[in-house]
């Protein structure tokens, strides 16, 4: 037994020192795999929620469907980000399970002990020494980039992967290691795709940097594709990543989330990593998913080694790293991954240079969002050679005494960001958590849980995650999807309003008003019915047929809910991230700039005006969506319900048209503009981007003006 102990000794410590970042980052009693409400917070809401809807439903095909967790365009347990070879396997024993089981501390104990145990391999191998390398991964234990995932996003932390994937590249060659390397490509989709996507970027390219310019060698290599290939696209199917179309694979936000070059610099992300080192004012996207700060300690280090590497008294020192074929190859590996975070905006500071790139290369790049994240390997990398570089140049004791001081200076420098991880006294908790009593009664025959702006990022997701959970909802809408079927969710959103304007909602649904516009909206097609409109929890819910329960406090809210003045002669600019805003059902986003874009076949404008002594004039200033598959944009207007004109726009620049408004026509002072559209396109159909919304106008303003 001693022998076992002594011989495991750095396993041991690796798993005790697991368990006690575990406790600190979670807090002691978050550890059991019976709790689960501190999980309600933050990206991991999405996590576990997407966790308990798959639990709770049959076994269907593919396996990881999940179609209660987004109802109407069809899931799967990958894009919530679930951890699915943990879904999987823990489904499977379910009956074994407690009703509130997590998995959730346990993949986290895990990522701790090999983020430890890869990174203490990889240094073992090239150094021969079990202190140094000891001292050498709790580098990688602390790193920014690891610990701003965890409790943030669960996948994510997943990071000890590509330090397996950086032993393997670096130790073995790659064709003596080929089923290894399809083992992590396959089990890394089980992960996360953005592990996938490096991963089978390295093998790639190590492949080819090994190709002897010779026919077998060929022959090899297009073999082993055509053996990978079919069985990563099989274990992808199978799992659920084709519950979507292969076009929502390619992101929006391409050359946004990416890398900057100061990014390793940078520690600022949503808080400060650094005592010593200042801001750099970065873009949002730059900030949150292209932070790579390697704190202050390995900034110094990889200075510092670049500086011996170079240095001609060190060159007999370092033969074995400089002429090491591995290291040459991942350097290529490298500067091609760091190419990509960086995006065809290459940006060093606020400065941007933005390389123009053919339209399907731009395509094909796409398929990953967040670039920023792709630097994470290379990041690994600079403090991998750096550790070895100081090793080889001087002996044991120095080199132990200068990385332990190196350590020491980064603890303190990144403690700034450590601190606001620790929990040990005070469990991690930022759950909402909805308490008013009318929750549980609507929810008792009330099952499905939806929101007016289905979308794959409610705002409300956050807010209603625990009470799904608590509540037992058995479907829901209100999801945060890394991806989903954008078609699906557009059709999905015109037919729930075209309900919504037949004076339709669904039975045994609790709807979450997702904004002030949508609420006024509806106020004023269910006043009149047996619509049950509640604020409680400082959130708005309608009910189908639950009117009588609304108190005396929801009545007198409710009576208070008025279309937003719209003041005469005032120029309003519309923002569609306005709360307070003058837009009904039918509206969406213009990417966060100026403008609302019209979107399905029907959009409303809402509002009310203070003068009705005379005939009025709305000025409509806006952009239509014209392209050479559709051009001409027609729509019919009607003013409070009764036609006003037909308009077709041919005109891709900005338009303004005129609505009149009779003074006979207004009621109560409130007037309601509807646009209805006749065959609208979407960016998706005429080949322009995935956005599959069909767009017909981009409204930047309005104007109300007595004629």
């Amino acid at each position: 037994m001693k022998k076992i102990i002594f011989n495991n000794k750095i396993n041991l410590l690796f798993l005790l020192i697991s368990f006690f970042c575990l406790v600190n980052v979670v807090g002691l009693e978050n550890v059991a795999f019976n709790k689960t409400k501190w999980l309600h917070s933050l990206e991991t809401s999405t996590h576990q929620i997407g966790w308990y809807f798959f639990k709770n439903d049959i076994w269907r095909f593919p396996f990881g469907s999940n179609p209660n967790y987004g109802v109407s365009i069809g899931n799967c347990i990958v894009f919530s980000d679930s951890i699915p070879f943990l879904a999987l396997f823990f489904k499977l024993i379910k009956p074994f399970l407690s009703e509130n089981f997590q998995y959730f501390s346990f993949w986290y104990f895990l990522c701790f002990y090999f983020q430890l145990f890869f990174s203490f391999k990889i240094l073992k191998k090239f150094t021969n020494s079990d202190i140094y390398s000891l001292i050498g991964s709790f580098f990688f234990l602390v790193a920014p980039i690891f610990i701003y995932r965890v409790t943030f996003h669960a996948a994510l932390s997943g990071q000890w992967i590509l330090l397996l994937t950086l032993f393997l590249g670096l130790n073995y060659n790659v064709e003596e290691k080929k089923m290894s390397w399809f083992s992590l490509i396959i089990f890394s989709t089980l992960i996360n795709f953005y592990f996938t996507t490096m991963i089978v970027t390295t093998y790639s390219l190590l492949r080819l940097i090994n190709l002897k310019f010779e026919k077998r060698s060929f022959y090899k290599l297009i073999r082993d594709a055509a053996v990978i290939a079919p069985i990563l696209l099989i274990v992808l199917y199978v799992v659920g990543y084709f519950e979507i179309r292969m076009v929502d694979t390619l992101s929006v936000g391409f050359a946004y989330h990416k890398l900057n070059i100061l990014s390793i610099f940078d520690p600022i992300n949503s808080n400060s990593w650094s005592w010593f080192l200042p801001d750099i004012k970065l873009s949002e996207g730059e900030e949150i998913e292209g932070f790579n700060y390697l704190g202050l300690g390995q900034i110094i280090m990889v200075t510092f080694s670049a500086f011996l590497f170079f240095n001609k008294n060190y060159k007999d020192k370092l033969l074995s790293i400089k002429g090491n074929r591995q290291i040459k190859a991942f350097i290529i590996i490298s500067l091609f991954l760091t190419l990509w975070a960086l995006s065809n905006k290459i940006s060093i500071g606020s400065y941007t240079l933005e390389v123009p790139i053919n339209k399907y290369i731009f395509g094909a790049l796409s398929i990953v969002k967040s670039t920023g994240r792709l630097f994470w390997m290379v990041n690994y990398l600079l403090v991998i050679l750096s550790i070895i570089i100081i090793f080889k140049c001087f002996d044991k004791k120095k080199s132990f005494l200068i990385v332990t001081l190196l350590f020491i200076i980064q603890i303190v420098d990144i403690s700034a960001g450590l601190k606001n991880y620790i929990r040990f006294i005070t469990p991690f908790d930022a759950t909402i958590d909805l308490k008013d009593e009318l929750w549980k009664d609507l929810t008792n025959k009330n099952k499905t849980l939806k929101t007016t702006y289905f979308i794959n990022w409610s705002k409300l997701q956050v807010r209603s995650s625990f009470f799904i959970e608590k509540y037992n909802i058995e479907k829901t809408n209100i999801v945060a999807l890394g991806k989903m079927n954008r078609k699906a969710a557009a059709e999905a959103r015109y037919k729930e309003y075209n309900n919504f304007r037949n004076e339709i909602a669904q039975p045994n649904t609790i709807y979450l008003v997702d904004n002030l516009g949508h609420l006024r909206h509806l106020k004023h097609i269910f006043e009149n019915q047996d619509v049950g409109f509640f604020y409680r929890d400082n959130i708005w819910a309608m009910v189908l047929n639950e009117k009588e329960r609304m108190s005396n406090n929801d009545i007198q809210a409710f009576s208070e809910i008025k279309p937003k003045l719209l003041m005469m002669n005032q120029k309003q600019n519309l923002f569609f991230e306005d709360k307070d805003n003058f837009y009904g059902l039918g509206w969406s986003h213009n990417f966060k700039k100026p403008g609302i874009w019209s979107e399905g076949y029907n959009s409303t404008l809402f509002f009310r005006i203070d003068k009705t002594d005379d005939d009025l004039q709305l000025e409509i200033y806006c952009n239509p969506y014209i392209t050479e598959k559709n051009n001409v944009l027609e729509f019919d207007i009607y003013v409070n319900n009764s036609f006003n004109k037909n308009m077709k726009l041919t005109n891709k620049q900005d338009e303004k048209f005129d609505i009149l408004i009779k003074k006979d026509s207004i009621k109560n002072n409130k007037v309601k503009i509807d646009f209805e559209f006749k065959d609208p396109v979407s960016p998706y159909e005429v080949l322009e981007s995935p956005d599959s919304r069909k767009l017909g106008i981009l409204v930047k303003s309005i104007t109300i003006n007595s004629i």
